[in-house]
């Protein structure tokens, strides 16, 4: 029997040890910029120092227990060799982890043996899957199944077993809201604490299943220290952290496994009530279906019908005191799922394709989406109907269709070419987008990133204006140093239907410059990181707008508390009417300087309060604004998380002094890690609405929910007519899903 070797880093400028055993395996200069990065990149594509675990076959899966009692995990070799990355970035860790692999044809298994010298300290609070696992003592399993260097699959869980997981994209974000079916069981001890895992094949996409070697990455936190161990280890220099795939070690081992195309049928019937304001109460009953199928072992096909969103999370209230929309983000499920691979443009600045928008107009009918692996290229195609019978059925009725594809290929490794196409359809109208992006990762983190976008659309004419828009942005970085350049282009003209927009009509220089200082020999500070970041904003017209810069430092402490300090000053120039919560502003040029503070401790104590504050100039007037917060963890079947902001604006017109007060209440109970539920309660003065949300969940089984849903808002201001209902609006669901695979 192969048993698994594990080998420590190689020193910088050496090769690593080769395995013991056999392994298995825009203008000329822009031009010139671009041209001499891209180089950088294609000399930096160095393979990362190789650390290699194998996994050892066995005929007969273990009895998952927290006990690894079954002769054969005696018989494998533990990887070992962490080290930290905090709070001494390369130390041994101060407690020992071993962890042995396995495998039948069917799964993947992870024997894991965190020891602790203190284990009564072991934090252990979060019960319900999904839930702030990072409050605990918590282990991830990173692994790139495609060894792509771009993408993974990562797998959370804590000390009582609680799971959550994610999909990695481009080595850049991780999207939390893949739900991947796989089972895990924990154990505390009086070494410290115990968890085997179980990863079926069916729940990873793999190319090869006869000898698959896949990218791997393991890390454990040691909570009560602030102590980030990595396997293999990933320095501060990758600022990235468990998010940089092109430095995983190698798994190996793998042979003969069973991968099958794996389909998932997913109905769902719902029952509810609703009474709005001023209207009967109305009854529904409904059933929908949501399928996923493995096309092949690269690409998965989701398809969806009768598409319902009742167990959503409500939105967080947001007081609106800037000139622009606010950004509320995505919380559905189906549009959650390869988020990720959809992203193109800005985050929440020049978002092409901003899944929110689909929806808007009129209830979803059905659509489907395709992402997976091609070869070199992650592909993703997404389309959904809306308001109408999709198969024209229904004389007289019209269906709108909401369309985003998107491709991105490895050039080389962390370098990677993409584009984007989107279109809104309906009614003989429509709005179309193209765009191209191209991102290169080069050192350790730093990237040179360029994107853009035009848009073209059924209403455009002879007075149409700039229709273009996109970027380029490059960052220098490493653990103490960021310098930061980018140049923005948005057009006044340019306006996708699906994506998110606030302010068009701009030209942006923008940039930071930050030093990131640590101090791995102190008892009390960990790092201090202060930047000075600017940016100006013209017209296309190359008339100012705008523009801002700040001063913000932050002090990071060894507790996990941090406090931070800003002084920050803005220009605006006012050349059409904007209002301010409801009062118009006088046309003109405005200078406002502003002084900020903040205190926000560990998320891991048992009571732990914040506070911020600040105050400075406001549109010609004054604004002062206190926030604070109190984190409550009772055990690990409550915790309270409650958030207060008050405003108090003075500003020089009529009815120009006034305050705003918002008030939250979040409140996270679990019986078991498969009952547990939600309750989020606003209060807010500008509406004068109470608003509560109230979610219960049981997973009946792996990857099906019954979920209980409550949904009100009452008003607490004054009414018009005393008659007239405070209750905005009462609804009560029950929806029951149930999980199906082939």
């Amino acid at each position: 029997m192969t048993t698994p070797t594990t080998f420590p880093r190689a020193r910088e400028g050496t090769r690593a040890r080769p395995c013991a055993f056999p392994c298995h395996g825009t203008s000329h200069s822009a031009a010139l910029l671009l041209g001499a990065l891209v180089s950088v990149s294609w000399a930096s594509g160095i393979e990362a120092q190789e650390w290699t675990a194998v996994a050892t076959p066995i005929s007969t899966a273990p009895t998952l227990d927290g006990v690894l009692d079954e002769p054969f995990w005696n018989l494998i070799d533990p990887v070992t060799g962490f080290l930290q990355r905090d709070p001494v970035d390369g130390a041994a860790p101060t407690e020992r982890t071993e962890v042995r692999i396995a495998y039948t044809e069917n799964a993947l298994y992870f024997g894991m043996k965190m020891f602790d010298s203190e284990p009564d300290r072991i934090l252990s609070n979060i019960l319900q899957r999904g839930g702030w696992i990072d409050k605990d003592d918590r282990v991830l399993i990173a692994l790139d199944t495609y060894r792509d260097g771009r993408n993974a699959y990562l797998f959370e869980i804590g000390s009582l077993g609680a799971q959550d997981d994610a999909l990695i994209s481009d080595e850049s974000t991780q999207d939390w809201n893949w739900d991947g079916i796989y089972t895990t069981e924990a154990r505390i001890t009086d070494e410290g604490w115990v968890l085997e895992v179980e990863i079926p094949f069916t729940t990873i996409r793999f190319d090869d299943p006869t000898a698959p070697e896949m990218g791997i990455a393991l890390y454990r936190s040691i909570r009560r220290k602030n102590e980030h161990v990595y396997w293999p280890h990933i320095g501060q220099a990758y600022r990235g952290g468990i998010v940089q795939v092109s430095q995983y070690g190698l798994l190996t081992g793998l042979r003969d496994l069973r991968q099958g195309r794996h389909v998932e049928v997913k109905p769902y019937a719902i029952s509810g009530a609703t009474k709005p304001q001023g209207g009967d109460t109305e009854t529904e009953i409904d059933a929908g279906l949501d399928v996923k199928a493995a096309l092949t072992s690269n690409l998965t096909l989701d398809l969806t019908y009768n598409t319902d969103f009742a167990q959503v999370e409500a939105d967080n209230v947001q007081i609106n005191l800037t000139r622009f929309d606010l950004f509320f983000p995505e919380k559905r499920e189906f549009f959650l799922e390869r988020a990720a691979l959809f992203q193109f443009g800005a985050p929440r600045e020049t978002e092409v394709f901003f899944s929110r928008r689909v929806g808007l107009d009129g209830d979803i009918v059905g659509g489907g989406r395709l992402t997976g692996e091609v070869g070199p290229f992650s592909v993703g195609a997404l389309s959904l109907a809306t308001d109408g019978d999709p198969l024209g059925a229904l004389p007289g009725s019209q269906t709108d269709w909401s369309s985003v594809a998107r491709i991105q290929g490895n050039v080389r490794p962390r370098t990677t070419l993409g584009g984007i196409a989107t279109s809104k359809d309906g009614g003989g109208e429509y709005n179309r987008v193209l765009g191209a992006d191209f991102l290169t990762r080069f050192w350790s983190s730093s990237s040179l990133f360029v994107w853009g976008a035009d848009v073209s659309d059924s209403g455009f004419g002879s007075g149409t204006r700039s229709t273009f828009a996109g970027q380029v942005e490059l960052i220098l970085q490493n653990d103490r140093y960021i310098f930061e350049l980018t140049r923005t282009h948005i057009g006044e003209d340019f306006a996708p239907a699906l994506g998110f927009v606030p302010r068009p009509d701009q030209k942006r220089w923008g940039g930071q410059l930050g030093f990131r200082p640590r101090f791995e020999a102190s008892r009390w500070a960990r790092q201090l990181s202060t930047t000075f970041g600017a940016n100006h904003i013209t017209g296309i017209d190359g008339e100012k707008q705008s523009h801002f810069r700040r001063l913000s430092s932050r002090l990071d402490l060894q507790s996990g508390d941090n406090a931070s300090v800003d002084v920050a000053e803005r220009f605006e120039r006012l050349d059409a009417p904007a209002q301010i919560s409801g009062r118009e502003l006088p046309l003109g040029d405005y200078t406002f300087r502003t002084v900020s503070a903040r205190f926000t401790p560990d998320r891991a104590r048992a009571l732990g309060p914040s506070l911020g504050v600040s105050h400075g100039g406001f549109w010609g007037g004054t604004r002062t604004q206190l926030s604070g917060g109190l984190v409550w963890i009772a055990n690990k079947h409550l915790t309270l998380d409650a958030d207060v902001s008050w405003n108090d604006v003075s500003l020089p017109v009529a009815d120009g002094d006034f305050s705003t007060t918002l008030l939250s209440l979040r409140t996270e109970a679990a019986a078991t890690r498969r009952l547990f539920a939600y309750a989020l309660l606003q209060w807010d003065d500008v509406s004068n609405t109470f608003q509560a949300n109230v979610r219960v969940d049981w997973i009946h089984r792996p990857g099906s929910d019954l979920f209980v849903v409550f949904d009100t808002g009452f008003l607490t201001g004054p009414l018009d007519d005393p008659r007239d209902s405070r209750w905005m609006r009462r609804t009560g669901v029950v929806k029951l899903t149930y999980l199906r695979a082939f």
